[in-house]
Parts: structure tokens; sequence; C-alpha cells
């Protein structure tokens, strides 16, 4: 890979507009400029800007696909808006950010500049539970899909948190996972899954 030296993975750039070559070169300088340490996932906004999490230093930053500096906000903790190694992010169609708050075990809701609008979940296996929360994207009715890592599962939600089903169990079957990390949902509804640990993607249907 180009950027393999550079200890850079990025994940999540969905865009007409992103010119691969020239942006993401523009971004991996950025990164160092910026010190984004351990960059996790990137998103875009309706704006065109790059939101991109850092699960060492507990915060989100914006750039511009030119590597320009937008803001950034974030900090560690436990508390309301605070995060401990944010994962995937994913904006909702109102342009509001969901963060999975992965050490944290919860889902956390922002503006995108950082403003705390609700959260839910908490560390466990019941519904609504989390251990891990991992990947997560927001569907074109803005429900939220979660990767549940360490159990073994996907859960939705609606766009405040209220659980709406869940799937998935621990294996190598069919329908089982072994430490899924990402998750996407198609115009259709359909849903896919990286399923990392069994080295494939599951699609299900709506």
């Amino acid at each position: 890979s180009k950027y393999q030296d550079d200890g850079l993975v990025i994940l999540g750039v969905h865009s007409p507009e992103f010119d691969f070559e020239k942006d993401l070169d523009n971004v991996v300088e950025a990164t160092k400029k910026f010190n984004i340490t351990w960059p996790v996932a990137m998103v875009r906004d309706g704006e065109n800007n790059l939101y991109v999490s850092d699960e060492a230093l507990d915060r989100i930053t914006a750039l511009t696909t030119a590597g320009e500096f937008v803001g950034k906000w974030g900090e560690s903790g436990n508390g309301v808006g605070q995060l401990d190694h944010p994962a995937g992010i994913a904006f909702d169609p109102n342009d509001d950010m969901y963060v999975a708050d992965a050490l944290n075990h919860r889902i956390q809701k922002f503006t995108k500049d950082g403003k705390f609008l609700l959260k839910w979940g908490e560390h466990g296996t019941g519904d609504g539970q989390f251990n891990m929360p991992w990947g997560i994207t927001v569907d074109e009715l803005g429900d939220v899909y979660v990767v549940d890592w360490r159990n073994d599962r996907v859960q939705k939600f609606t766009a405040e948190g209220d659980f709406i089903f869940s799937f998935g169990t621990s294996g190598t079957g069919n329908g089982e996972f072994n430490r899924p990390s990402g998750v996407a949902v198609d115009l259709d509804g359909d849903i896919y899954v990286a399923d990392l640990g069994n080295n494939r993607v599951q699609m299900f249907t709506a």
C-alpha cells in the first residue's frame, strides 16, 4: 500500500467529489500536521468536509479535502460528551454525528461541531447494551446500525436510540460473526457486515 509506512488507515470515504489520490495525499499530510495519532474512521459531511475519529487522543478532527484544518472536539473520560477510544462515526440526514464510543460501551450523538445531543448504551449483553461498539452507519430513514464487536452482533436503533432489533451470534457459520468491525446499508435496506475474524463480508436482507 502507498500509505503502509505511514501507519495510517483511512476508512469510510464515500463521495464522488473525493479525488482519491490527490485528496488522500492531502489528508495524509494533514494527519501529520494536526497530530492525528490513531485515526480509525473517516466520514464526509454535507459540505464535503472530512471528519476523522482519533482513538488515541479521544477526539474528532475535521478537515477539508485539501487537508486544511476545520476544527476538532472531544476529551477523554466517561462523562456526558466525553470519549474513550472513539471508533466508528456516521452522519445522519441532518448532518448530526453518531460516535461509537467503544470503551465507554455506548453511542453518543453530537452536532458536527461537537455539541452533545444524546447518548445510549452501557456495558452488557442485553438489548441496547454493548461490549465495544465499533462500526456504525445510518440508513436513509435515519435509523442507526451498530456493530457490537465483542458481542458478535449488529444492533439497530431509532435516531433517538430506541432498540429495534439485533442479529448475529458468535461462530463461523452463515449469519454468525467473529469480531465484526464494520456495517453498511444500501438504498434497498440490505445490510452488509465486515466479519473481521472470519475474513469475509456477509449480506443480510432488510
